[in-house]
Parts: structure tokens; sequence; C-alpha cells
């Protein structure tokens, strides 16, 4: 599988996403970047190759293809042992890096046909069967895929292979983005980020750092994209890594371009020249003159940017493989030459077209426009110009609309998964609530009979059997008012006692506040860490929260992770204190199998009674619209709204951590 790299956000002046590097990016997708990962996780799995494995992953993190050679003479005096097996599949995602499909493939016949044999050899399969599903899968269906990721997550976790998790995820991140799914693949590149520092791995650490970078302005993380990039750089440290810091560069140098910082974008670009050229990798000194010619012509040094330009043209022509590159390079000389009004800009205009018939994408198709229409009106031929202008906007404004509609339709299906969750909830709730009534109800017909049967001995021993039964009738009555994992009201109790509440609220005309809270990306932790460990972060979440909840105050569990929380007298100004209280209680409190401080953090939506509002299931629908907006905000966010009666007391209040 091949996912395709993550597009950039479009910028009015640079051009459209994935302009300058679409179909080679395509075709490397995620894989790309990940050598020293597998390295440094082959040699967790493989400690006797621990060695081996480091030089192959810094060898590879700096030049691919001096990887490549390093690993075939090994091979050749490793002969058919355990080491060879490792080295092979190490060979495997160094040439899948190096986009060599093929060769692949035969280093992972090779690794197969070099597998130890004997019980000893579990771990062994394992890995091989990961890069079999890895390097021999294509489009995958989410249910299968889903049941193949649970499969190899349990055998990893029996053989106590943590590298092998981690890579699991990295899968996980590969196939979440293919699938368009930003907010699974997030929460995947967070897992591999964690895992990749308790391993010390520090390429795979920069990788997940690096492919969050273009996903950040997609699931409204807080941290502009250049940020990851920065995190990813310094993550590698005082390792060379010339190769893997060209591509975090030349990725850093574009989102700071689409940033509008094209003085900023110039030094990474100039360093992405310099470390491809002293490793003589021809395709990033192509990415370093494109983007020093993008940097110029925002700058206006038409001069400077055409020398660029037409560097990269003079390497695509020796360079065979990389002719796709063409386009964007064309498009620049077209861009140049109108700043310059050269006489040779009308041929370039044609040359451009002629090499755009290899690559009829809409993308491409509205880069050409955008620089044809430039071209031609440099030439004075404003016909032309005009009839190219409106065809980029047609192909912008389809990509931009697509764009949205794939993110409107992804947020329907969260919001359709959640509702449906909901109803579930309510079901499995509805149905506990009928057993234990009918439970309840055959105890109290068991306790009849036995009294029928001992009336004769009532006067032996009938008040003990008495208060026994009374006491089991008790605790049935708690039970159904108490909520058995985290010992909190349920929502039966907690609803009835917000009712009382609201209506004495409502009738002495006293404040009253309801907050909705959610546990943030509750799922994942039950994914990674197995039920057992979701079911003791609820009871982390419960303890804490008796820890800040106040005497007149009652929280109890609405359903799942989700949680209500009752405040008498509380106003709307007090609950990011309340918001705060709690969350800081949760973040010091341990949970086993989880590591310190383990991250777990929470959405809440919070409504204050005001005059327009006069049940309590309007009170608490507010504050589920707010818990919405909390989460919609990047979640481990307060969403409140001011009761004041002035108009910008109905805007929403938000606290973030």
């Amino acid at each position: 599988m091949r996912a395709p790299r993550l597009p950039r956000p479009m910028s009015p002046r640079c051009p459209p996403p994935l302009h300058h590097r679409t179909a080679h990016r395509q075709r490397r997708g995620l894989a790309a970047g990940l050598p020293l990962a597998l390295a440094a996780a082959l040699a967790w799995a493989a400690p006797e190759g621990t060695e081996l494995m480091r030089d192959v992953a810094g060898s590879a993190l700096d030049d691919p293809r001096t990887a490549v050679a390093q690993v075939h003479q090994r091979l050749a005096g490793a002969g058919a042992g355990d080491a060879a097996f490792w080295l092979r599949l190490a060979l495997v995602e160094v040439l899948s890096h190096t986009d060599n499909e093929a060769g692949s493939r035969r280093e992972l016949e090779a690794a197969a046909r070099a597998l130890p044999s004997g019980p000893s050899a579990q771990r062994h399969r394992l890995w091989l069967a990961f890069y079999k599903r890895y390097v021999d899968s294509g489009a995958v269906e989410p249910e299968v895929f889903r049941r193949q990721q649970a499969e190899a997550r349990e055998q990893a976790r029996s053989a106590g292979d943590e590298a092998l998790l981690c890579r699991l995820d990295l899968y996980e991140a590969v196939v979440q983005v293919e699938l368009d799914a930003v907010d699974e693949a997030w929460a995947a590149l967070e897992a591999v980020d964690r895992c990749a520092q308790r391993l010390g791995d520090a390429g795979l650490q920069s990788y997940a750092l690096g492919t969050m970078g273009p996903l950040a302005w997609r699931v409204g993380s807080q941290q502009p994209p250049q940020t990851y990039y920065e995190r990813a750089l310094q993550a590698l440290g005082s390792q060379p890594a010339r190769h893997k810091r060209a591509w975090l560069l030349d990725d850093l140098g574009w989102a700071l371009l689409n940033g509008g910082q094209p003085a900023a974008a110039r030094g990474p670009f100039e360093q992405v020249l310099a470390l491809s050229t002293a490793i003589g990798d021809v395709s990033f000194m192509m990415r370093g003159h494109e983007g020093l010619a993008e940097v110029l012509l925002h700058q206006h040094d038409a001069e400077g940017a055409l020398r660029h330009a037409r560097a990269a043209l003079r390497l695509a022509a020796a360079n065979a493989g990389l002719r796709f590159r063409e386009i964007t390079a064309q498009t620049q000389v077209v861009e140049a030459l109108a700043l310059l009004q050269r006489p040779e800009l009308a041929a370039e205009i044609d040359r451009l077209r002629a090499v755009a018939a290899r690559d009829p994408s809409p993308r491409t198709a509205a880069l050409i426009a955008r620089s044809a229409a430039r071209g031609y009106r440099a030439l004075g031929q404003h016909a032309l110009a005009y009839t190219e202008l409106e065809r980029y906007l047609k192909l912008s404004s389809s990509d931009v609309r697509s764009a949205r509609e794939r993110d409107a339709q992804r947020l329907q299906a969260r919001y359709e998964a959640t509702r449906r969750d909901a109803e579930n909830r309510e079901l499995r709730h509805a149905a506990e609530l009928t057993r234990l009534e009918l439970d309840a109800r055959a105890e109290r017909q068991r306790a009849l009979w036995a009294l029928v049967a001992a009336l004769g001995a009532v006067l032996a021993g009938g008040g003990w059997f008495f208060t026994r039964a009374l006491r089991r009738r008790r605790r049935l009555a708690d039970l159904a008012m108490r909520d058995e994992l985290t010992g909190l009201p349920n929502r039966r109790a907690v609803l009835a006692f917000a009712r009382e509440q609201f209506k004495l609220a409502r009738r002495l005309d006293l404040h009253i506040s309801v907050a909705l809270i959610d546990l943030d990306h509750f799922k994942a932790v039950n994914d990674r860490h197995g039920h057992a460990a979701g079911d003791l972060v609820l009871e982390a979440f419960a303890r804490a929260a008796g820890q800040v909840v106040r005497g007149q105050d009652r929280i109890g569990r609405w359903g799942g992770e989700e949680w209500l929380l009752v405040m008498p007298g509380t106003r709307s100004g007090e609950l990011p204190a309340v918001f705060e209280r709690l969350r800081q209680a949760l973040a010091q409190q341990r949970v086993p199998g989880l590591p310190h401080p383990h991250g777990v953090t929470f959405s809440m939506g919070a409504a204050e009674r005001h005059a327009g509002i006069d049940t309590l299931d309007a009170l608490i629908a507010e504050a589920d619209r707010h818990l919405y907006q909390a989460k919609a905000q990047g979640r481990d966010a307060l969403s409140s709204a001011s009761m004041e009666p002035s108009p910008a007391a109905a805007e929403p209040v938000t606290t973030t951590a």
C-alpha cells in the first residue's frame, strides 16, 4: 500500500497543493522516510542484530543509496543465519523508500526463505507477516483492515514486542490517511510519537511529527504546520540525516510559503539544495531549485527565479525518471519570463502545454492555466489570458469545493457514528435497568416465600431475617442508582438530582449550571491498551471528580465516557475554574498500564440557566451543543456561554488547555 502524501492548504499566491511533487508523493506516500524507523524497530525486535540495524538506520537517514550498498555488503558475509533475515527486512524498507517496489517484493521473498524454523522464530514470523501486509496489499476494506490490525496487535502484545506495536500504529496512520480519515490518522501518529520516544527512536519520531504537519490544519490543531516540522528536525538531534533533513526542510519551506512567509522559506530551501547536492540526490536537488524559484517569484526577483527553474529543468532532462517534475519548473519559467517581458515567453508557454500532456490531472491543469494566464497577459493577448484565468478559477474552486465536501462528509460520518453509539448506550442502559428491576422483583418474591415458610419460627428468627431482607433490598436499590464501575451516581440518579435542583432554582430564581464532559479519544485508549485500561481511565476520572466536586454539586456517569455535572448556585463565570481544577486532578491520577503523565484529557460543554431556558432538557441540550464546540475546537477544552443580558453575552466562551 502506498498512501498519497498529505496535501497542503491552498494559498492564494502559492500553486495548488502537491504542485511540486504530486505524482512522486502519491507513489511514495507515507512509506517515505521510514528506513531509520524500520531499522531501529528491528533492532529492538532482534537484540542480537542491534548494531547492524543501527548502522542501517543511520545510513538510510543520511543516504538511502548508501544504506542499500551497506546492506548488500553485509548480506554477502551473513550467510543464511538470523542476521540475514533481519537484513533482508531492512532492505525491504530501504528499497521501498527509494521507490523500488519490485526490489522490495524480491527481498521480502528472500526474507521468507531466510526465516528461521522452530518455536523461537515466532517474533520473526510476526514481523514477516507485517511486511507482507504492508508491501503486498492494495486497497484495503476498512472492516478487513480493522480485523487484521486487531489480530496483529493481540499477537504483538502476547509477544511483548513494543516495536512491532509501534509499527502497527504507523501502518494505521498510512491506511487512515488513504481513507481520508484524518482524525483517526492524527490519533495514530500521536501514538507513534509517544512510542518512538519510549523506544528512543529519533527517526520514527521525526517521521511521525513531519507527517502531522500537513494534517494539522485539517484536524484543527492549535499549532501551525511548521511547528511540527521544526519539532521533527529537533528530534533528529546531532545525527547527520541529510536525506531526512532535506525532506523535512522541504516540507517546512512550503509550509512557510503557504503561510505567507516567503523570506523565512528561503533558508530551508537553500539547506535542501545543499544537503541533496552533498549526497547526489537529484530529486531533492530539483525540489531545492523549485522551492527557491517560488520564493524568488514571491519576491519579484524574476532573474533569480528563472535561473533556479532552468536548473531544475536541466536536472529533469538528465534524469528521465524525474520528468514529471518538469511541469512545476516549466510553470516557474513561464511566470519569470512574464515578469521579465522576454520574447521567448510564447515558446515557453507552448512547451509548458506539451509537458502538461503527460499529467492531465485537475491540479496540474489548474497550475498550468494560472501560469499561462500570466504569460498571455504579459504578451498582451488578453482574450487568451482571460480564458485561461477563467479555467484556473473554475478548477481551483472545484478543488476547494471537493475538499469542503470531503470534510463535511467526514464530520457527518463522525456525527452519525456518535449518534449510533449514544443510541446503543441508551438501549444497553435500558436493558440493564430492566434486568435490575426483574432481579429486584424476583428477590422480593423469594423473600416473601421465605417469610411465609418461616412464619412458625418468627419469634426466634423473624427479626434477624427481616433485617437481612431489608439490607438486601437497600443494596439492590443502591445498585440501581449507582454506576457499578465507578461508584458514582448513574444516569438515572444524576438526572433525578438535576431535575430537583432545576425546579428549585427556577422557583427561587437561583443560579444553576450543568456541564457535559466527554473523555477525549477514549476509543483510542480501548483500541491500543484494551478495555481493561479503558475501565481504569474511567475510575481515575471518577476519583478526580470526587476530589474537586463541591458538596452541593453532583456528578454522574451519563453513559460510556460521558458525564453530567450539576452545579447548583454556580454562575457561568465560575466554570473555567471548575474545568481547570478537574483537569489538574485528572492529570495527577495514575492509571495502571498507562505512562505517567498519561495524557488523557476531556472536553467540557457547560451552560447556565437563564430566562430563555424553561426546562432541564433545554439546559442540557445547550451544554451538549457547547460540548460539540469544544471537540470541534481541538478537545481538551471548555466551551460555555456568558449569561449576561448584553448582546455579547450570547457569544460562546471557550477555554482550552
